[in-house]
């Protein structure tokens, strides 16, 4: 056997390299799983019976992550098979390194996996565009209706190209803020990738994001026809059992009520409402609002609450990761915000057991009930908040009915229900198809 020089080559590439080496000595009736070649995918139309009226749903997910590649399930949010979001799914992986051996991989009846390598990471939406001219063109075309790009790198550059070229739909997902300090240092290429999204995003009419920070973030800096919030499976229910860990009372002393914030401290934040609203109470000096968040307008809410002479009972914690703990212990939670986050914040605090005053919307409007399961406020009305916050303070029994609605609305509303996220989902995603161009 020819000797490897270690210094010169990827130790994570050549363990995958040994591991496929290994894998193929197995035997195969110990493997299920069916390997398709280039020329079968091509022509065995029998894997993927095409319907004539097209009335089925064809995607083609494209995507850096690695971990798609397990043939026993493929999923993008940790909780449903792709096999039972769309009636046909291709997974297109491009990675850097050496080149699969089994580059096209059938993994359920409806479901086929890719691989698409390269030696240098710029050049893998080459060697995608080249597999998909191999494995996706059939006699009436292309065989996908969408392409989705699970990033908005390589794998969009690639989505784009397709589309362009075979005249399909794309949307493009937005998974993480490229635009963070941290995200530079996660690979040596990334300065590379953040300029690339900038290309990427500008060229697309569909954009699907993870989090309402990165919604802000891409809603700025691009104008983008449809853009959403990808929907997310929760389940409430098992929060209302959930102990709490921690004593807010005993750790913030000598605070016995404590009004609660949770939230992305931007500039667009709406703090200063919850400070304004809370203000008279907050002079009491056992009466603290505690703020869980970080972001640009920090320091502008913390010079408010200064201004107000209210800078010893307003708590500022940046670092706080599970909010659950405190969502158990505090007295009040506070949600000025009319934002997607802010409704399923809500849901948290209803499961959780803690009272709430709330900012309207139409979908808090929809499940909770004003003086019954939660107090709702009109947005911009800070004399709103201030009398309902006052109310919650000096009623005992008023918190109490609160929070026995709100779990009770929880376990009769929001119980697992994977049927109705897997439509949503499935909805947000095809949705890329009815876009105007």
């Amino acid at each position: 056997m020819a000797r490897k020089d270690l210094s010169q080559i990827d130790a994570s590439e050549s363990e995958r390299y040994n591991l496929d080496y290994i894998l193929k000595k197995e035997e195969k009736n110990k493997d299920d799983t069916k390997y398709v070649s280039v020329e079968e995918a091509v022509n065995e139309e029998a894997l993927f019976q095409a319907k004539s009226d097209r009335e089925e749903t064809r995607v083609l997910f494209i995507s850096r992550d690695e971990s798609l590649l397990n043939p026993s399930k493929q999923s993008l949010d940790g909780y449903t098979n792709l096999s039972d979001l769309f009636d046909e799914v291709h997974i297109l992986i491009l990675r850097e390194g050496i080149k699969s051996k089994t580059p096209v991989l059938r993994v359920a009846d409806n479901v086929w996996l890719y691989t698409a390598s390269s030696d240098d990471w710029w050049s893998t939406p080459n060697a995608g565009m080249k597999l998909v001219k191999e494995q996706l063109i059939f006699a009436e075309g292309f065989r996908p209706d969408l392409v989705v790009a699970r990033d908005p790198f390589e794998s969009a550059f690639l989505a784009i190209r397709i589309g362009k070229k075979f005249k399909c739909s794309v949307q493009v997902h937005v998974l993480e803020d490229y635009t963070k300090p941290v995200f530079l240092k996660k690979e040596k290429h990334n300065r590379w990738r953040r300029l690339l999204a900038k290309y990427t995003l500008s060229r697309v009419d569909s954009v699907r994001v993870i989090t309402d920070g990165i919604y802000d973030c891409v809603n700025k800096n691009f104008k983008i026809k449809d853009l959403a919030i990808l929907p997310k499976f929760n389940n409430y229910e098992p929060l209302i059992s959930v102990k709490p860990t921690i004593d807010l009372k005993d750790k913030y002393r000598p605070f016995v009520f404590i009004m609660l914030y949770i939230g992305r401290l931007g500039h667009d934040s709406t703090l200063f409402r919850a400070i304004d609203a809370g203000r008279f109470g907050l002079r009491n000096p056992h009466i603290g609002l505690v703020v869980l968040g970080d972001g640009p307008a920090r320091r502008e809410f913390e010079k408010r609450a200064e201004i107000l002479e209210i800078k010893k009972q307003v708590v500022f914690e940046p670092k706080v990761k599970d909010t659950i703990p405190y969502l158990k212990s505090a007295s009040v939670l506070v949600i000025t915000d009319t934002n997607a986050v802010g409704d399923e914040l809500a849901l948290k605090g209803a499961a959780a057991g803690i009272p709430m005053v709330i900012s309207r919307t139409p979908a808090r409007e929809d499940i909770f009930v004003d003086g019954e399961s939660a107090l709702l406020c009109e947005p911009d009305n800070t004399d709103e908040f201030s009398l309902k916050l006052n109310m919650i303070m000096n009623d005992v029994s008023l918190r109490r009915r609160l929070v026995e609605s709100a779990q009770n609305m929880i376990r009769k509303h929001f119980h697992d229900d994977p049927e109705k996220y897997k439509t949503a989902y499935r909805n947000s995603v095809e949705k890329a198809l009815i876009i105007d161009n």
